[in-house]
C-alpha cells in the first residue's frame, strides 16, 4: 500500500514538474506563474487563467488535464485508503497488546518458519499459549491468518522481547534461521530474565555448544533429532512405538514429561516406597542426578536424596498432584 501510494505520489509530481516546464517553454511565464498554473488545471479548482494562452497553451492544458485529474485522485485515494489501513493496523496491535499483556507462564516463539509454524501448531494443540514474534511481513502475515498472536518486529531487540512479555513467560523459543541470530536471542532472554527457560534451535553442528554457552537451557538440532528417531525406528521398533506414543499423547491426552524436585517427603524414601504411581498415576521413568545427569529406569530401592530430581510421564493433573505434595509437605516442615 506505501509502495503504491509513492508511486502516485511520484508520478503527480512528475506531471506538475513537466507542466511547469512546458508553460514556462509554450508561453515565456516566469517559473511560478507556470507552477500555479500547472496546479490549478491538474486540480480543476476552475479558477481563471493566470496568462492569456494560445493555441498550443490550450492544448497542453487539456493534456494537463487528461494526465493531472486522474493522478491526482488516483493519489488522494491511495491515500485515503493507507490512512484508514494504518488506523486499523493500529487499533489491532492495540488488542494484540492488550490481549498478550494478559498473559503469563506463556510461551515466545521466535521464528515462523516451517519449524517455527511446527512448533506452534504442537503447543497450541497442547492448550498452550504462545506469543510468536517474527520480522518477515509475509510469514508474519500468515501467522496472524492462522488466528497467532503475533509481533511483527526483530525478537534480538530486547524492546520486542518485553513487548511479547518475557518478565511473564515460561520459555523463549529461538527458532529462527540463523545460528547467530538464536544466540543473541538467547542472551538477550537471558539478560532480561535470567530464569527463563530458554530452548534453541541449532541448525549447524558447531553452533550447539555456543548456544549453550550463551545460556539456552535446552539445545535442539532438528536434524540431527529426525534421524535419531529414524534410526532408532528402525533398530528398536518397539521403543519407537513409545516415542510416538509420548509425542502424539502430549497432543491428545495432555501426556506430559517433567522433572519434580525430590523435597519433603520424597527424601529419604525409595520409589518402591514412596508409591508415587500407586499414589499419583505418574510414572517414574528417570532421576536426575545433580553430578552423574540422568538414570533411565533407576533402581526402585535407590533412595531419594534432596538435590536430585524425578523425571515422571503423567497427565497435567497427575504431575500437578505429585509437585503439590512435595511443595506443601516442604512448607509445612519449614513452618
Amino acid at each position: 500500500m506505501r509502495q503504491r501510494f509513492r508511486r502516485a505520489a511520484t508520478f503527480v509530481f512528475a506531471v506538475t514538474v513537466i507542466g511547469t516546464v512546458g508553460y514556462r517553454l509554450i508561453e515565456g511565464a516566469d517559473w511560478f506563474d507556470s507552477f500555479y498554473m500547472t496546479v490549478v488545471t491538474i486540480t480543476t479548482v476552475g479558477f481563471l487563467e493566470v496568462f492569456p494562452l494560445s493555441m498550443l497553451g490550450r492544448l497542453w492544458t487539456v493534456v494537463l488535464i487528461v494526465l493531472g485529474l486522474g493522478s491526482v485522485f488516483y493519489t488522494a485515494s491511495v491515500g485515503l485508503e493507507l490512512i484508514v489501513q494504518s488506523t486499523s493496523i493500529s487499533g489491532r496491535r492495540r488488542r494484540l497488546q492488550r490481549d498478550i499483556d494478559r498473559l503469563s507462564n506463556h510461551h515466545i516463539l521466535c521464528g515462523f518458519g516451517r519449524v517455527g509454524e511446527s512448533i506452534w501448531h504442537d503447543l497450541v494443540l497442547g492448550g498452550e499459549d504462545v506469543v510468536v514474534v517474527e520480522n518477515n511481513e509475509d510469514r508474519f502475515a500468515h501467522a496472524e491468518s492462522l488466528g497467532a498472536l503475533v509481533i511483527l518486529g526483530d525478537a534480538t531487540t530486547n524492546t520486542v522481547l518485553d513487548q511479547a512479555g518475557i518478565e511473564r513467560a515460561a520459555s523463549v523459543l529461538a527458532s529462527v534461521r540463523n545460528d547467530a541470530d538464536n544466540l543473541v536471542i538467547a542472551l538477550s532472554a537471558k539478560a532480561i530474565r535470567p530464569g527463563v527457560h530458554v530452548i534453541a534451535r541449532a541448525n549447524e553442528a558447531e553452533s550447539e555448544e555456543k548456544l549453550q554457552l550463551a545460556g539456552a537451557d535446552r539445545v535442539v538440532a532438528p536434524n540431527r533429532v529426525g534421524a535419531r528417531r529414524m534410526a532408532v525406528m528402525a533398530m528398536q521398533r518397539g521403543f519407537g512405538d513409545v516415542i510416538e506414543f509420548v509425542m502424539q499423547g502430549s497432543r491428545h491426552f495432555e501426556l506430559r514429561v517433567e522433572r519434580i524436585p525430590v523435597a519433603g517427603v520424597l527424601i529419604g524414601q525409595t520409589l518402591k516406597t514412596a508409591a508415587i504411581r500407586e499414589q499419583f498415576g505418574a510414572m517414574v521413568v528417570g532421576l536426575d542426578h545433580p553430578t552423574a545427569g540422568v538414570t533411565i529406569n533407576p533402581d526402585p530401592d535407590l533412595i531419594l536424596q534432596s538435590g536430585q530430581s524425578l523425571v515422571a510421564i503423567g497427565t497435567f493433573g497427575q504431575l500437578e498432584a505429585l509437585r503439590r505434595l512435595v511443595v506443601v509437605d516442604t512448607a509445612s516442615r519449614a513452618e
